[in-house]
Protein backbone atom coordinates (compact mmCIF):
# COMPACT_ATOMS: atom_id res chain seq x y z
CA UNK A 1 0.00 0.00 0.00
CA UNK A 2 1.03 3.22 -0.98
CA UNK A 3 1.08 5.60 2.40
CA UNK A 4 -0.99 8.66 2.65
CA UNK A 5 0.99 12.03 2.31
CA UNK A 6 0.68 14.52 5.46
CA UNK A 7 0.56 18.04 5.08
CA UNK A 8 4.75 18.32 6.57
CA UNK A 9 5.82 17.20 3.17
CA UNK A 10 3.78 19.99 1.63
CA UNK A 11 4.71 22.64 4.41
CA UNK A 12 8.43 21.93 3.53
CA UNK A 13 8.41 22.58 0.25
CA UNK A 14 6.28 25.35 0.66
CA UNK A 15 8.84 27.16 3.00
CA UNK A 16 11.57 26.05 0.71
CA UNK A 17 10.70 27.30 -1.95
CA UNK A 18 9.50 30.46 0.01
CA UNK A 19 12.74 30.73 1.62
CA UNK A 20 15.12 30.32 -1.72
CA UNK A 21 13.07 33.03 -3.91
CA UNK A 22 17.23 34.14 -0.42
CA UNK A 23 23.20 47.91 -18.28
CA UNK A 24 25.72 49.72 -19.93
CA UNK A 25 27.36 52.60 -19.02
CA UNK A 26 30.98 53.51 -18.74
CA UNK A 27 33.06 52.80 -15.83
CA UNK A 28 34.94 55.81 -15.07
CA UNK A 29 38.08 55.56 -12.71
CA UNK A 30 37.45 55.57 -8.69
CA UNK A 31 37.64 59.08 -7.57
CA UNK A 32 40.34 60.63 -5.30
CA UNK A 33 39.36 60.48 -1.81
CA UNK A 34 39.23 64.25 -1.80
CA UNK A 35 36.69 64.31 -4.58
CA UNK A 36 34.59 62.23 -2.29
CA UNK A 37 34.88 64.22 0.54
CA UNK A 38 33.72 67.66 -1.05
CA UNK A 39 29.96 65.90 -0.11
CA UNK A 40 28.80 66.09 3.55
CA UNK A 41 26.60 63.80 4.03
CA UNK A 42 22.96 64.76 5.59
CA UNK A 43 21.23 62.57 8.47
CA UNK A 44 17.63 63.96 8.98
CA UNK A 45 15.45 62.56 11.96
CA UNK A 46 12.07 61.45 10.74
CA UNK A 47 9.04 59.76 12.22
CA UNK A 48 9.04 55.43 12.54
CA UNK A 49 6.09 54.03 10.65
CA UNK A 50 3.13 52.95 12.72
CA UNK A 51 3.90 49.29 11.66
CA UNK A 52 7.48 48.81 13.17
CA UNK A 53 7.88 47.44 16.63
CA UNK A 54 11.53 48.95 17.38
CA UNK A 55 13.47 48.76 21.12
CA UNK A 56 12.66 51.62 23.28
CA UNK A 57 15.19 54.56 22.69
CA UNK A 58 15.07 53.80 18.82
CA UNK A 59 15.16 56.82 16.53
CA UNK A 60 14.28 56.81 12.68
CA UNK A 61 16.33 58.39 10.17
CA UNK A 62 17.38 59.21 6.38
CA UNK A 63 20.86 59.48 5.27
CA UNK A 64 20.87 61.83 2.16
CA UNK A 65 24.12 60.57 0.35
CA UNK A 66 24.92 60.90 -3.50
CA UNK A 67 23.98 59.00 -6.40
CA UNK A 68 26.75 58.23 -7.17
CA UNK A 69 30.19 58.60 -5.25
CA UNK A 70 32.14 59.32 -8.62
CA UNK A 71 30.66 62.24 -9.14
CA UNK A 72 29.26 63.28 -5.69
CA UNK A 73 28.56 66.90 -6.16
CA UNK A 74 26.25 66.32 -9.33
CA UNK A 75 23.16 67.22 -7.71
CA UNK A 76 21.28 63.50 -7.57
CA UNK A 77 21.19 62.32 -4.57
CA UNK A 78 19.76 59.08 -2.43
CA UNK A 79 18.24 58.28 0.71
CA UNK A 80 18.91 55.86 3.30
CA UNK A 81 16.90 54.52 5.90
CA UNK A 82 18.32 54.08 9.08
CA UNK A 83 17.12 53.39 12.85
CA UNK A 84 19.84 53.85 15.67
CA UNK A 85 18.84 52.59 19.53
CA UNK A 86 21.29 53.97 21.89
CA UNK A 87 21.80 52.60 25.08
CA UNK A 88 20.05 53.32 28.28
CA UNK A 89 23.16 55.14 29.99
CA UNK A 90 25.54 57.31 28.86
CA UNK A 91 27.34 54.97 26.72
CA UNK A 92 30.40 55.22 24.87
CA UNK A 93 29.41 56.78 21.62
CA UNK A 94 30.85 53.74 19.93
CA UNK A 95 28.33 52.72 17.23
CA UNK A 96 27.67 49.09 15.86
CA UNK A 97 26.61 48.20 12.36
CA UNK A 98 25.29 44.84 11.04
CA UNK A 99 23.93 43.59 7.26
CA UNK A 100 21.95 40.52 6.94
CA UNK A 101 23.54 39.24 3.75
CA UNK A 102 21.84 39.15 0.21
CA UNK A 103 22.55 41.52 -1.62
CA UNK A 104 19.24 42.61 -1.09
CA UNK A 105 18.11 41.48 2.40
CA UNK A 106 16.14 43.81 4.01
CA UNK A 107 17.66 44.52 7.40
CA UNK A 108 15.61 47.26 8.56
CA UNK A 109 12.26 45.15 9.94
CA UNK A 110 15.03 42.96 11.68
CA UNK A 111 16.75 45.51 13.98
CA UNK A 112 14.27 44.65 16.96
CA UNK A 113 15.36 40.88 16.67
CA UNK A 114 18.79 41.60 16.08
CA UNK A 115 18.99 44.02 18.78
CA UNK A 116 17.19 41.15 21.18
CA UNK A 117 20.04 38.53 20.33
CA UNK A 118 22.87 41.07 21.41
CA UNK A 119 23.71 40.44 25.43
CA UNK A 120 22.95 43.13 27.88
CA UNK A 121 26.70 44.22 27.90
CA UNK A 122 26.95 44.64 24.46
CA UNK A 123 23.32 47.10 24.14
CA UNK A 124 24.88 49.01 26.89
CA UNK A 125 27.93 50.06 25.20
CA UNK A 126 27.46 50.41 21.80
CA UNK A 127 24.78 52.30 19.87
CA UNK A 128 23.32 49.51 17.26
CA UNK A 129 22.72 50.92 14.00
CA UNK A 130 20.62 49.28 10.98
CA UNK A 131 20.69 50.54 7.50
CA UNK A 132 19.34 49.09 4.47
CA UNK A 133 22.01 49.38 1.40
CA UNK A 134 20.60 51.41 -1.24
CA UNK A 135 17.85 50.08 -3.47
CA UNK A 136 16.91 47.51 -0.99
CA UNK A 137 13.81 48.13 1.36
CA UNK A 138 12.60 51.20 1.93
CA UNK A 139 16.17 52.68 0.92
CA UNK A 140 16.80 54.59 -2.73
CA UNK A 141 16.46 54.56 -5.32
CA UNK A 142 13.99 52.39 -6.10
CA UNK A 143 13.87 49.83 -9.02
CA UNK A 144 10.50 49.67 -11.59
CA UNK A 145 9.34 47.85 -14.52
CA UNK A 146 10.87 44.69 -14.06
CA UNK A 147 8.98 41.16 -14.63
CA UNK A 148 11.24 38.44 -13.32
CA UNK A 149 10.62 34.98 -14.89
CA UNK A 150 11.92 31.58 -15.05
CA UNK A 151 13.39 28.77 -17.17
CA UNK A 152 12.68 25.14 -15.06
CA UNK A 153 14.70 21.98 -16.30
CA UNK A 154 12.68 18.73 -17.40
CA UNK A 155 11.02 17.69 -13.92
CA UNK A 156 12.47 13.57 -14.84
CA UNK A 157 14.42 12.26 -17.21
CA UNK A 158 18.55 13.45 -18.65
CA UNK A 159 18.62 16.93 -19.19
CA UNK A 160 20.05 18.36 -21.90
CA UNK A 161 22.36 21.04 -20.42
CA UNK A 162 23.41 23.61 -23.00
CA UNK A 163 19.71 23.66 -24.33
CA UNK A 164 18.62 24.48 -20.87
CA UNK A 165 21.17 27.32 -20.43
CA UNK A 166 20.80 28.82 -23.80
CA UNK A 167 16.88 28.67 -22.91
CA UNK A 168 17.82 30.85 -19.48
CA UNK A 169 20.13 33.19 -21.50
CA UNK A 170 17.63 34.21 -24.18
CA UNK A 171 14.72 34.01 -21.69
CA UNK A 172 15.83 34.98 -18.04
CA UNK A 173 18.57 37.04 -19.52
CA UNK A 174 16.58 39.47 -21.45
CA UNK A 175 14.19 39.96 -18.59
CA UNK A 176 17.39 41.15 -16.83
CA UNK A 177 18.68 43.22 -19.83
CA UNK A 178 15.01 44.78 -19.54
CA UNK A 179 15.15 45.81 -15.88
CA UNK A 180 18.52 47.04 -16.58
CA UNK A 181 17.62 49.21 -19.37
CA UNK A 182 14.27 50.43 -17.53
CA UNK A 183 16.16 51.64 -14.97
CA UNK A 184 19.71 53.71 -16.16
CA UNK A 185 19.38 56.15 -13.31
CA UNK A 186 19.10 53.25 -10.71
CA UNK A 187 20.22 50.24 -11.53
CA UNK A 188 24.01 51.14 -12.62
CA UNK A 189 24.54 52.78 -9.32
CA UNK A 190 23.81 49.40 -6.79
CA UNK A 191 27.28 47.54 -6.29
CA UNK A 192 29.38 47.20 -3.08
CA UNK A 193 31.73 50.05 -4.21
CA UNK A 194 28.85 52.58 -3.77
CA UNK A 195 27.21 50.65 -0.69
CA UNK A 196 30.73 51.45 1.50
CA UNK A 197 30.82 55.10 0.86
CA UNK A 198 27.56 55.78 2.49
CA UNK A 199 28.47 53.38 5.13
CA UNK A 200 31.11 55.91 5.91
CA UNK A 201 28.92 58.85 5.31
CA UNK A 202 27.00 57.04 7.94
CA UNK A 203 29.93 56.61 10.43
CA UNK A 204 30.60 60.56 9.45
CA UNK A 205 26.91 62.01 10.20
CA UNK A 206 26.43 60.00 13.42
CA UNK A 207 29.91 61.09 14.66
CA UNK A 208 31.82 57.95 15.40
CA UNK A 209 35.91 57.90 14.47
CA UNK A 210 35.32 54.12 13.75
CA UNK A 211 32.85 51.70 12.75
CA UNK A 212 32.27 48.24 14.86
CA UNK A 213 30.73 45.98 12.00
CA UNK A 214 29.41 42.86 11.96
CA UNK A 215 28.46 41.36 8.45
CA UNK A 216 26.94 38.25 7.81
CA UNK A 217 26.93 36.36 4.05
CA UNK A 218 26.65 39.09 1.59
CA UNK A 219 27.65 41.45 4.65
CA UNK A 220 31.33 40.32 4.71
CA UNK A 221 31.87 41.47 0.64
CA UNK A 222 30.65 45.07 2.01
CA UNK A 223 33.00 44.51 5.47
CA UNK A 224 35.60 43.45 3.06
CA UNK A 225 35.56 45.95 0.84
CA UNK A 226 34.64 48.79 3.50
CA UNK A 227 38.16 47.42 5.31
CA UNK A 228 39.96 47.56 2.18
CA UNK A 229 39.14 50.95 1.35
CA UNK A 230 38.93 53.15 4.58
CA UNK A 231 41.09 50.57 7.36
CA UNK A 232 41.40 53.74 9.81
CA UNK A 233 38.19 53.52 10.05
CA UNK A 234 37.74 50.40 11.63
CA UNK A 235 37.43 49.03 15.11
CA UNK A 236 36.08 45.81 15.16
CA UNK A 237 35.35 43.79 12.07
CA UNK A 238 33.37 40.25 12.43
CA UNK A 239 32.77 38.26 8.89
CA UNK A 240 30.21 35.88 9.66
CA UNK A 241 29.36 33.04 7.32
CA UNK A 242 32.00 34.94 4.40
CA UNK A 243 32.30 34.75 1.19
CA UNK A 244 35.29 34.04 -0.46
CA UNK A 245 38.58 35.66 -1.64
CA UNK A 246 38.85 37.03 -5.01
CA UNK A 247 35.45 36.46 -6.03
CA UNK A 248 34.47 35.34 -9.51
CA UNK A 249 31.01 35.17 -10.63
CA UNK A 250 32.52 31.76 -11.94
CA UNK A 251 33.50 30.26 -8.81
CA UNK A 252 30.59 31.72 -7.48
CA UNK A 253 28.32 28.94 -9.35
CA UNK A 254 30.76 26.16 -10.08
CA UNK A 255 32.01 25.52 -6.64
CA UNK A 256 28.22 25.83 -5.12
CA UNK A 257 27.33 22.43 -6.07
CA UNK A 258 29.71 20.54 -4.05
CA UNK A 259 29.31 23.00 -0.73
CA UNK A 260 25.19 21.80 -0.70
CA UNK A 261 26.62 18.03 -1.02
CA UNK A 262 28.57 18.52 1.73
CA UNK A 263 25.88 20.50 3.55
CA UNK A 264 24.19 17.44 3.18
CA UNK A 265 26.86 15.30 4.43
CA UNK A 266 27.66 17.61 7.88
CA UNK A 267 23.43 17.81 8.69
CA UNK A 268 23.40 14.11 8.33
CA UNK A 269 26.17 13.68 11.16
CA UNK A 270 24.22 15.61 13.81
CA UNK A 271 20.73 14.27 13.18
CA UNK A 272 21.89 10.91 12.38
CA UNK A 273 23.80 9.19 9.62
CA UNK A 274 21.05 7.41 7.90
CA UNK A 275 19.31 10.56 7.06
CA UNK A 276 22.39 11.09 4.57
CA UNK A 277 21.36 7.35 2.67
CA UNK A 278 17.34 8.44 2.90
CA UNK A 279 18.44 11.64 0.88
CA UNK A 280 20.16 9.42 -1.82
CA UNK A 281 17.77 7.16 -1.99
CA UNK A 282 14.62 9.98 -2.56
CA UNK A 283 17.08 12.24 -5.03
CA UNK A 284 17.47 8.54 -6.88
CA UNK A 285 13.86 7.95 -7.10
CA UNK A 286 13.13 11.52 -8.34
CA UNK A 287 15.12 11.22 -11.37
CA UNK A 288 12.57 9.79 -12.98
CA UNK A 289 9.60 10.02 -11.34
CA UNK A 290 7.83 12.95 -9.52
CA UNK A 291 6.12 12.72 -5.83
CA UNK A 292 1.92 13.86 -5.46
CA UNK A 293 2.39 15.73 -1.55
CA UNK A 294 -0.95 16.87 -1.70
CA UNK A 295 -0.54 20.68 -2.60
CA UNK A 296 2.60 20.63 -4.13
CA UNK A 297 3.76 17.94 -6.90
CA UNK A 298 7.75 17.31 -5.37
CA UNK A 299 10.35 16.75 -8.11
CA UNK A 300 14.17 16.54 -7.72
CA UNK A 301 15.04 20.06 -8.09
CA UNK A 302 12.25 21.35 -5.55
CA UNK A 303 13.62 18.57 -3.13
CA UNK A 304 17.54 19.46 -3.42
CA UNK A 305 16.46 23.15 -2.96
CA UNK A 306 14.42 22.11 0.30
CA UNK A 307 17.15 20.48 1.89
CA UNK A 308 19.43 22.79 1.62
CA UNK A 309 16.98 25.63 2.31
CA UNK A 310 16.10 24.15 5.16
CA UNK A 311 19.96 22.97 6.28
CA UNK A 312 20.43 26.94 6.33
CA UNK A 313 18.47 27.22 10.07
CA UNK A 314 19.16 24.52 12.47
CA UNK A 315 16.45 25.41 14.46
CA UNK A 316 14.36 23.62 11.41
CA UNK A 317 16.49 20.10 11.45
CA UNK A 318 13.17 18.56 12.66
CA UNK A 319 10.96 19.41 10.26
CA UNK A 320 13.77 19.01 7.45
CA UNK A 321 14.29 15.72 9.61
CA UNK A 322 10.36 14.52 9.35
CA UNK A 323 10.38 15.58 5.89
CA UNK A 324 12.70 13.59 4.38
CA UNK A 325 11.76 10.10 6.88
CA UNK A 326 7.74 10.54 5.29
CA UNK A 327 9.88 10.54 1.52
CA UNK A 328 11.63 8.24 2.23
CA UNK A 329 8.58 6.06 3.81
CA UNK A 330 6.71 6.79 0.04
CA UNK A 331 9.66 5.89 -2.13
CA UNK A 332 10.36 3.05 -0.26
CA UNK A 333 6.50 1.48 -0.36
CA UNK A 334 6.19 3.19 -3.52
CA UNK A 335 8.57 1.44 -5.38
CA UNK A 336 9.11 0.37 -9.19
CA UNK A 337 5.30 0.57 -9.83
CA UNK A 338 3.83 3.78 -8.25
CA UNK A 339 1.66 4.95 -11.47
CA UNK A 340 -0.47 7.02 -9.70
CA UNK A 341 1.69 8.51 -7.61
CA UNK A 342 3.72 9.87 -10.36
CA UNK A 343 3.41 12.73 -12.81
CA UNK A 344 5.87 13.48 -15.51
CA UNK A 345 4.99 17.40 -16.24
CA UNK A 346 8.17 17.86 -18.44
CA UNK A 347 8.96 21.68 -17.37
CA UNK A 348 6.96 23.22 -14.36
CA UNK A 349 5.10 26.16 -15.42
CA UNK A 350 6.50 29.67 -15.61
CA UNK A 351 5.75 32.17 -12.61
CA UNK A 352 2.06 33.94 -13.47
CA UNK A 353 2.14 37.04 -14.67
CA UNK A 354 2.27 40.00 -12.11
CA UNK A 355 0.19 42.85 -12.26
CA UNK A 356 1.76 45.94 -13.97
CA UNK A 357 2.84 48.37 -11.34
CA UNK A 358 1.99 51.88 -12.42
CA UNK A 359 4.58 54.30 -10.60
CA UNK A 360 4.78 57.99 -10.85
CA UNK A 361 8.74 58.91 -10.72
CA UNK A 362 7.80 61.84 -7.98
CA UNK A 363 6.65 59.05 -5.99
CA UNK A 364 10.66 58.25 -5.56
CA UNK A 365 11.67 61.48 -3.65
CA UNK A 366 9.58 61.00 -0.02
CA UNK A 367 8.55 64.35 0.91
CA UNK A 368 10.94 65.72 3.94
CA UNK A 369 10.56 64.06 7.16
CA UNK A 370 8.63 60.53 5.58
CA UNK A 371 10.57 57.05 5.64
CA UNK A 372 8.09 55.15 3.51
CA UNK A 373 8.42 52.25 0.83
CA UNK A 374 7.22 52.90 -2.87
CA UNK A 375 9.40 50.21 -3.89
CA UNK A 376 8.25 47.15 -6.62
CA UNK A 377 8.54 43.98 -5.09
CA UNK A 378 8.95 42.03 -8.92
CA UNK A 379 11.70 44.48 -9.81
CA UNK A 380 13.54 44.34 -5.80
CA UNK A 381 14.20 40.28 -7.23
CA UNK A 382 16.91 42.11 -9.53
CA UNK A 383 18.73 44.06 -7.02
CA UNK A 384 20.81 40.46 -6.44
CA UNK A 385 21.91 40.64 -10.03
CA UNK A 386 22.80 44.13 -10.39
CA UNK A 387 24.80 44.37 -7.03
CA UNK A 388 27.00 41.02 -8.08
CA UNK A 389 27.29 41.45 -11.58
CA UNK A 390 28.34 45.43 -10.61
CA UNK A 391 30.96 43.69 -7.79
CA UNK A 392 32.45 41.26 -10.15
CA UNK A 393 33.15 41.57 -14.37
CA UNK A 394 33.05 38.33 -15.47
CA UNK A 395 30.48 37.07 -17.15
CA UNK A 396 29.89 33.01 -18.13
CA UNK A 397 28.11 32.01 -21.10
CA UNK A 398 25.51 29.36 -21.44
CA UNK A 399 28.33 26.91 -23.28
CA UNK A 400 30.66 27.36 -19.09
CA UNK A 401 27.19 26.66 -17.51
CA UNK A 402 26.33 23.96 -19.32
CA UNK A 403 29.94 22.46 -18.47
CA UNK A 404 29.92 23.62 -15.26
CA UNK A 405 26.26 21.56 -14.69
CA UNK A 406 27.91 18.48 -16.59
CA UNK A 407 31.00 18.78 -13.92
CA UNK A 408 28.18 19.03 -10.83
CA UNK A 409 26.12 16.16 -12.51
CA UNK A 410 28.98 14.20 -12.85
CA UNK A 411 30.03 14.31 -9.31
CA UNK A 412 27.10 14.86 -7.45
CA UNK A 413 24.16 13.48 -9.37
CA UNK A 414 21.71 15.47 -11.86
CA UNK A 415 19.89 17.61 -9.42
CA UNK A 416 23.01 19.52 -8.51
CA UNK A 417 23.38 20.67 -12.21
CA UNK A 418 20.98 23.03 -11.12
CA UNK A 419 23.50 24.51 -8.10
CA UNK A 420 25.60 25.84 -10.91
CA UNK A 421 22.72 29.06 -11.67
CA UNK A 422 24.41 31.49 -8.88
CA UNK A 423 27.25 32.08 -12.13
CA UNK A 424 24.13 32.63 -14.15
CA UNK A 425 22.65 35.56 -12.39
CA UNK A 426 24.72 38.07 -15.24
CA UNK A 427 23.17 36.33 -17.95
CA UNK A 428 21.63 39.60 -20.14
CA UNK A 429 23.87 42.30 -18.59
CA UNK A 430 27.26 44.40 -19.48
CA UNK A 431 30.44 43.93 -18.05
CA UNK A 432 31.98 47.27 -16.04
CA UNK A 433 29.10 49.59 -15.76
CA UNK A 434 30.30 50.09 -12.15
CA UNK A 435 33.72 50.28 -9.88
CA UNK A 436 34.34 46.64 -8.85
CA UNK A 437 34.51 45.50 -5.36
CA UNK A 438 38.11 45.16 -3.99
CA UNK A 439 38.48 41.30 -4.02
CA UNK A 440 40.40 40.78 -0.95
CA UNK A 441 43.19 38.79 -2.33
CA UNK A 442 46.13 40.59 -1.16
CA UNK A 443 47.31 40.78 2.71
CA UNK A 444 45.80 43.41 4.53
CA UNK A 445 46.78 44.20 8.03
CA UNK A 446 44.12 46.04 9.92
CA UNK A 447 44.72 48.28 13.51
CA UNK A 448 42.78 45.76 15.28
CA UNK A 449 42.70 42.16 12.88
CA UNK A 450 39.02 40.90 12.40
CA UNK A 451 37.09 37.88 13.66
CA UNK A 452 35.83 35.32 11.04
CA UNK A 453 32.71 33.29 12.57
CA UNK A 454 32.24 29.90 10.16
CA UNK A 455 29.56 26.95 9.84
CA UNK A 456 31.76 24.30 8.77
CA UNK A 457 28.43 22.73 6.53
CA UNK A 458 27.64 25.77 5.47
CA UNK A 459 26.00 25.80 1.58
CA UNK A 460 25.30 29.08 0.99
CA UNK A 461 28.75 30.50 2.33
CA UNK A 462 31.09 27.19 2.49
CA UNK A 463 33.57 27.06 5.11
CA UNK A 464 36.50 26.86 2.81
CA UNK A 465 35.45 30.89 1.76
CA UNK A 466 35.61 31.99 4.38
CA UNK A 467 38.66 30.15 5.47
CA UNK A 468 40.34 32.09 2.34
CA UNK A 469 39.20 35.27 3.27
CA UNK A 470 40.47 35.11 6.44
CA UNK A 471 44.11 34.26 4.96
CA UNK A 472 44.13 37.62 3.56
CA UNK A 473 43.58 39.87 6.83
CA UNK A 474 47.06 39.73 8.70
CA UNK A 475 46.62 38.08 12.18
CA UNK A 476 43.19 37.30 11.61
CA UNK A 477 41.65 34.34 13.71
CA UNK A 478 38.40 32.06 12.93
CA UNK A 479 35.48 30.40 15.12
CA UNK A 480 34.52 27.44 13.61
CA UNK A 481 31.02 26.27 14.42
CA UNK A 482 29.46 22.88 13.33
CA UNK A 483 26.71 23.26 11.89
CA UNK A 484 25.11 24.00 8.74
CA UNK A 485 23.41 27.33 9.63
CA UNK A 486 23.90 30.08 7.80
CA UNK A 487 24.45 33.02 9.86
CA UNK A 488 26.41 32.47 13.43
CA UNK A 489 24.67 35.37 14.76
CA UNK A 490 21.44 33.33 15.71
CA UNK A 491 23.76 30.52 16.70
CA UNK A 492 22.73 28.94 20.53
CA UNK A 493 26.56 28.07 21.02
CA UNK A 494 27.64 30.11 23.68
CA UNK A 495 31.92 29.16 22.56
CA UNK A 496 30.74 31.21 19.25
CA UNK A 497 28.64 34.27 20.84
CA UNK A 498 31.09 34.35 23.83
CA UNK A 499 33.74 34.75 21.30
CA UNK A 500 32.20 37.63 19.62
CA UNK A 501 31.35 39.37 22.39
CA UNK A 502 34.67 39.36 23.99
CA UNK A 503 35.87 40.78 20.70
CA UNK A 504 33.47 43.81 20.37
CA UNK A 505 34.10 44.66 23.44
CA UNK A 506 37.56 44.41 24.30
CA UNK A 507 39.18 43.77 20.90
CA UNK A 508 39.88 40.58 22.56
CA UNK A 509 40.96 37.82 20.06
CA UNK A 510 40.96 34.32 20.82
CA UNK A 511 44.42 32.93 21.48
CA UNK A 512 43.99 30.43 18.30
CA UNK A 513 41.47 29.29 15.73
CA UNK A 514 39.00 27.66 17.61
CA UNK A 515 36.37 24.72 16.78
CA UNK A 516 32.78 25.09 18.38
CA UNK A 517 31.07 21.58 19.03
CA UNK A 518 27.20 21.45 17.68
CA UNK A 519 25.27 23.05 19.97
CA UNK A 520 21.15 22.38 19.62
CA UNK A 521 18.38 25.27 19.62
CA UNK A 522 15.35 24.79 21.88
CA UNK A 523 13.23 23.56 18.92
CA UNK A 524 15.35 20.56 18.68
CA UNK A 525 15.53 19.90 21.91
CA UNK A 526 11.69 19.36 21.83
Amino acid sequence: MIPQRTPIVSAFVTSAVTALLLGSLPASAAPHSSSAATYAPQLDYVACPDDEVLPPRTRCASLTVPLDWQTPDDGRTIRIAVRITTPEGAGGRLGLTWNPGGPGGDAIPMHGAIYSLLSPALRDRFDVVTWNPRGVGRSEPFLSDCKPVSVAPPTTGPVDWDAYWEEVAAVEGAATAACFAANPQRAPYLGTWQVVRDMDALRSALGYPRWNYWGISYGTRIGNAYARTFPARLRALIEDSSVMENETIARFGSESPASYHAAVQVYASLVGRRQAYKIGVIDTYLQDSTIDAGEVVVDRWMFTNAVNSFARDQSTYPQLKAAIDELFDYVVSAGADAEQATMRTGRLSEEPEQPDVDLDPGDLIPEPGEDRVVSDPDSDTFIIKFVNCADMADRPTAADLAHMSRQAEQSYGTSYGLFVQRAAMCLGLPSGYSPPAPPGNGLLTLPNPPLFLLGTGDAATPWVWGRGLANTFAKSLTVNYNTTQHGMIGAPSLCVFGAAEKYLLNLELPRKDVFCPYVPTRTEQQ
